[in-house]
């Protein structure tokens, strides 16, 4: 079964905030962030969750990373998606599931140049 796990980005920030998911004694879930509680997220936060892959390098991929795949006739990057129940990527203008064999290079939020072009 997938490790069911989020990064958060804090878009005024620019970083990423440590984050888990925490359950008080009636039940009830809220999120822990950057050591402040939060009992709903902002516009100022984005969540991306964990795909449940790692990268060639055993680096877990999250949504919006941006990861460099070889095709056997070029090398293409692409951002992780969520789109349709699965993550996927681009590849030549299709998204595809995500699949071993990639590289995580950047994300989309600290390296948005990776996605120029």
């Amino acid at each position: 079964m997938r490790e069911i796990k989020f990064r958060a980005w804090h878009k005024n920030r620019k970083t990423f905030l440590d984050f888990y998911w925490a359950v008080d004694k009636l039940g009830r879930t809220f999120s822990i962030l950057d050591k402040y509680v939060y009992d709903e997220f902002t516009d100022e936060i984005e969540l991306m969750q964990y795909t449940g892959l790692k990268d060639m390098n055993g680096v877990e991929i999250y949504e919006g990373d941006v990861v460099r795949f070889d095709t056997n006739v070029q090398i293409l990057e692409s951002e992780v998606t969520y789109c349709h129940g699965m993550f996927t990527i681009k590849k030549y203008g299709e998204k595809i599931p995500l699949f071993t064999g990639l590289k995580v290079i950047g994300n989309r939020f600290e390296n948005p140049e990776l996605l120029e072009g």
